[in-house]
């Protein structure tokens, strides 16, 4: 306890005198050199302190007297405290310090002396005591206020993107050291043939000339150490002034530096440092140097947390804006700038146009000369129109063979000029040898209505797109209201439905390998937008196949049950997505309308005559074996064989897998279910079945405890026409 005066608490690491941080007392508790040590003992504990002051018979600083020298004395040798006098015990080599010496000076001397109390003389006379309790006080007080200062640091940096907080550290953290200029910059050791780079700067008269000095910087590889330096002549000439203080980061600098230049590649061995450099500070701060250094450090694992978080977001978001394929933009850019498109359309009453066309043929150039053939021709495709459109043009990939482009302030008839341009152009590409590559392409404009949307735009390009389709293909189409009328979208989203149904009815018999796969496409797509239902389609395929085998039935029924056990769900695609995705129970009327995704899958298959067979399987596979499923009530052998076996595949899926309403069971509790229900819910020849190949893959396996995960890779190592493969073959009756 600091006997002679309180410390005042300091927002800033500022190095003051003693003076500024102690107020003098309004009495030093002295005691005569002729006092016996009884008598100081006495004085101590009265007046609660632990050291006390020497004094002459003349009333003059001679020396100090503390509890450990009378504890360590009187102990030690039995003296008698009543007789024996300070002046026996008392310390005469005293070191003292002025009042004006610096708090950190102080810190210094009572370190390297080794000592616990130090007097504070003015002018001949004692005017208090520092105790190293007061100065661990006194840095404890440093230490709060400095971390409470810091902390704030995390409130400024509550954005994400990587741009932004580049920003804020170096508008910010200046503050925490007084500093008025800061540099954020990326050294790097010459190896990768790259130059150091800057990322951000505040206040620096010429932030590219200072980074000439990196190389004199020392490598602070493990970011424990900082540099105090005084400022190279190069940033001196530049107006900066000392001291300067280089805090290193590690929040893996290459990969922060091609973040910030929009590029989500992956990055070479990274062979740099990350170092935010701050100068013309506060004279303080170099001599507080115990400190500031605290604040640094504080500062620094706050810079490397939100530097790497908003370094993995900037990556995730770039990587989800692009389309890895073809390095067009994605999907999710397609949503996102057609958004602030139309908004700033509408706002602005400057109109837009939007085109969706596809390549010509894409199917055949995949089945006949393979898939790598297919993906070449996506990127010549994407590398020509990226060179051809206009730098305020948006191109993405909406999908498959299919491209979007968003065309700012351009009126129908300008973008068909720009796309038959663009199609000319095309039409150049050589894929192989005397194989040209044509595409077809509808364009739609914003009219600025008020039943427009954006949702409306892509509507009318698409069916411009399958105007230039029918029209023979390699063309491009505006969009005219003779094309189609607008649909009404009630709670079955008939315009998907008879979209969808358009698409289907312009394929011949020749295509139905490309149908199969389009629409597995399709069911994935729809899957994917639900996480609890991904792969749901590919599940309750394996399962049924499996099903099937076990009960030996004949190999071109397992083929029909296949392919509809792929897409038995594709008629969801008529649902709307908030009853598909609702966590919570649906309501009677939410439950009327899902159990409507059979028929609805029916509609959009039944023009498909080769698929006689797998549509009577979809349309009644939520048939129950007592007659209360639906749509039509079904029961006993009245539901179609293949169409049990597909309620059980369904349903054992739906059983072990996580969904909203429940945790995902395991494979012995979903058959004990199933069991219990066989003769009410479900077939008992098919349940019987189902547990005879469950137990075929277990023995097969040797797993007593048999996964989900294992009885799916067993059907697969079974079935030796793969999915793949089945949906490559020719459908053949």
């Amino acid at each position: 306890m600091y006997f002679t005066g309180a410390l005042s608490s300091m927002n800033y690491p500022k190095d003051q005198q003693l003076h500024e941080i102690f107020e003098r007392p309004s009495e030093i508790i002295t005691i005569g050199h002729n006092a016996s040590i009884k008598a100081a003992a006495v004085k101590m504990f009265t007046n609660k302190v632990s050291c006390l002051i020497v004094n002459n018979d003349a009333g003059e600083f001679i020396g100090l007297v503390t509890e450990r020298d009378i504890v360590n004395r009187v102990v030690a040798s039995s003296m008698d405290i009543e007789k024996t006098t300070i002046s026996n015990i008392m310390s005469t080599q005293i070191i003292s310090c002025s009042p004006n010496t610096p708090s950190s000076e102080v810190r210094e001397i009572m370190t390297v002396n080794q000592i616990r109390h130090l007097p504070i003389i003015d002018k001949g006379s004692v005017v208090g005591i520092l105790s190293t309790r007061d100065l661990m006080s006194r840095q404890l007080l440093e230490d709060r206020a400095a971390a409470e200062e810091v902390a704030m640091l995390s409130t400024c940096l509550k954005s994400i993107d990587l741009n932004e907080v580049a920003e804020i550290v170096t508008r910010e953290v200046p503050k925490l050291f007084q500093a008025e200029k800061c540099v954020l910059f990326i050294r790097r050791d010459g190896t990768t043939g790259k130059p150091s780079s800057l990322i951000s700067y505040n206040n620096c008269s010429c932030p590219k000339k200072s980074l000439v000095h990196l190389k004199d910087i020392p490598q602070l590889t493990d970011g424990a150490e900082f540099n105090y330096d005084n400022i190279p002549l190069v940033c001196k000439n530049l107006g900066a002034q000392s001291p300067r203080l280089v805090i290193p980061l590690n929040a893996t600098p290459d990969s922060v530096a091609s973040t910030l230049s929009g590029s989500a590649k992956e990055q070479q061995p990274n062979n740099a440092d990350c170092y935010l450099c701050m100068c013309s500070m506060a004279a303080s701060i170099a001599t507080n140097r115990e400190l500031t250094t605290y604040k640094a450090k504080l500062a620094r694992d706050i810079l490397n947390s939100h530097l790497t978080n908003a370094k993995l977001y900037q990556e995730a978001r770039l990587t989800s804006l692009t389309d890895t394929l073809t390095s067009v933009g994605s999907r999710k850019m397609l949503e996102d700038k057609l958004q602030a498109e139309f908004a700033h359309s509408k706002r602005y009453k400057r109109t837009f146009s939007l085109a969706i066309f596809d390549l010509d043929n894409f199917k055949t150039i995949n089945d006949v000369l393979g898939h790598g053939t297919g993906d070449e021709a996506l990127k010549k495709l994407a590398k020509c129109m990226k060179r051809e459109k206009r730098t305020s043009d948006i191109l993405t990939r909406y999908g498959g063979d299919e491209f979007v482009m968003i065309m700012p302030e351009t009126k129908a008839i300008d973008a068909l000029t720009l796309l038959e341009r663009i199609r000319d152009k095309v039409q150049q590409i050589k894929l192989r040898e005397k194989l040209t590559m044509t595409i077809s392409c509808g364009i739609a404009e914003y009219s600025f209505k008020p039943t427009d949307s954006s949702r409306e735009v892509m509507r009318r390009a698409d069916l411009a797109l399958y105007e230039a389709k029918s029209a023979g293909r390699n063309c491009v189409k505006v969009w005219d209201k003779t094309m189609s009328k607008a649909l009404n979208n009630d709670d079955i989203e008939n315009e998907k439905i008879k979209k969808l149904q358009r698409r289907i009815a312009g394929l011949s018999e020749q295509a139905e390998k490309v149908f199969i796969q389009s629409i597995w496409g399709l069911v994935r797509a729809l899957e994917a937008k639900d996480p609890y239902t991904k792969k749901h389609s590919e599940n309750v395929t394996y399962y049924a196949v499996g099903i099937a085998k076990a009960m030996k039935i004949a190999p071109e029924q397992i083929d029909v049950i296949h392919r509809a056990a792929m897409i038995h769900d594709i008629g969801k695609i008529g649902i709307p997505d908030a009853i598909l995705a609702k966590p919570a129970k649906l309501t009677p009327r939410e439950r009327s309308i899902i159990e409507q995704h059979p028929l609805i899958a029916v509609r959009i298959l039944e023009k498909m005559t080769f698929l006689e067979q797998e549509i009577a399987i979809i349309r009644h596979h939520h048939e129950k074996w007592n007659g209360l499923g639906y749509p039509d009530g079904l029961s006993n052998t009245a539901i179609p064989f293949g169409a049990r076996i597909m309620a059980i595949a369904d349903t054992f899926d739906a059983l072990t897998s996580s969904r909203p309403y429940h945790k995902a069971r395991s494979i012995a509790e979903a058959i004990e279910i199933m069991v219990d229900s066989s003769g009410y819910d479900y077939a008992p020849k098919v349940v019987r079945g189902m547990v005879s190949w469950i137990e075929n893959a277990r023995n097969q396996l040797g797993q007593t405890q048999l996964t989900t995960a294992g009885l799916l890779e067993s059907q697969r190592q079974q079935d030796t026409s793969s999915m793949t493969q089945l949906i490559a073959c020719e459908v053949t009756r």
